[in-house]
């Protein structure tokens, strides 16, 4: 691609490409029940979404999850400990997954490449919810930007894509 990708354009390569599989994928449906991480398939997928719209997709590089062109992409699934119908309910330590957010974002903030993002997958919850907000809270200050869309894995428990863009 020769053009340069914005922040902008690539949220919605993302968020069109990601959205759909998340929705349509049962075994990740069954991850979402049991509140189990996916980030290993997330990786995957999104590296042949990519893979669709520019030349060299490299996961792994510099301990990076993703990169391409000028682009680095750090890949978290957040599970929450939020009771939802027909979701089983088990303890996460949500506070602990936020911190291994904004650890990335530190991460990626002492790198060289030009664009950086973070990904990350939040489940079971809405965007709205009240104690997800004070946690979102926390990672936005320490971004430039952040996008979400809000989907419902195939059994129906809901979760919120956000990609954030890294100052």
């Amino acid at each position: 691609m020769i053009m340069k990708t914005t922040f902008e354009k690539l949220t919605k390569i993302i968020f069109e490409e990601i959205t759909p599989k998340l929705e349509n994928n049962i075994g990740v449906a069954i991850f979402a029940k049991e509140r189990a991480k996916f980030e290993g398939w997330l990786k995957v997928e999104l590296c042949e979404s990519l893979s669709k719209h520019f030349q060299t997709i490299i996961p792994e590089k510099d301990r990076i999850d993703i990169t391409f062109d000028d682009w680095a992409i750090e890949l978290k699934t957040v599970n929450t400990n939020y009771r939802y119908k027909n979701v089983e309910n088990k303890t996460r330590p949500i506070t602990m997954n936020i911190q291994g957010v904004i650890d990335d974002i530190k991460k990626l903030r002492s790198t060289d490449y030009i664009n950086k993002a973070i990904l990350f997958v939040v489940f079971p919850v809405t965007h709205d919810h009240e104690n997800w907000q004070t946690h979102l809270q926390k990672i936005s200050k320490s971004l430039k930007d952040v996008k979400h869309r809000e989907f419902k894995f195939k059994n129906k428990v809901p979760g919120v894509i956000y990609f954030g863009s890294i100052q």
